[in-house]
């Protein structure tokens, strides 16, 4: 079973996710920030992060760099969202794998998990 890290400040966001991409056989592992994402990377590598842009104390496209660079998750494919369709490109020049808009679909999500995990 495949697991997807979302890293999201808002816990109502984890549960509506969860019960997107569970018939997909992916559960998932929701943090709030760059620290607890580190850890429980250590713990186990995801194959894939969902990435919030607007996280509470800190910027998504902020923490990135150091995300990728956390040895548990250099390989690991990140997927960018964000209300915010400005801040697209730049994600994607930090080395995002896709971005998706918010509001959005389940099936806008769920390509995207399909799309970065064989």
């Amino acid at each position: 079973m495949h697991m997807v890290l979302l890293i999201d400040d808002e816990p109502a966001m984890g549960s509506l996710v969860e019960s997107w991409i569970s018939d997909m056989g992916m559960r998932l592992k929701q943090v709030s920030g760059l620290e607890e994402a580190l850890l429980a990377a250590e713990h186990e590598t995801p194959d894939a992060v969902l990435l919030d842009l607007a996280l509470g104390d800190e910027d998504g496209l902020a923490i990135l760099p150091d995300l990728m660079a956390a040895p548990a998750l250099a390989d690991v494919p990140v997927i960018a969202f964000s209300v915010h369709n400005s801040r697209e490109r730049e994600a994607f020049e930090k080395g995002v794998e896709a971005f998706v808009a918010k509001p959005f679909r389940s099936s806008d999500l769920r390509n995207a998990l399909a799309e970065v995990i064989s």
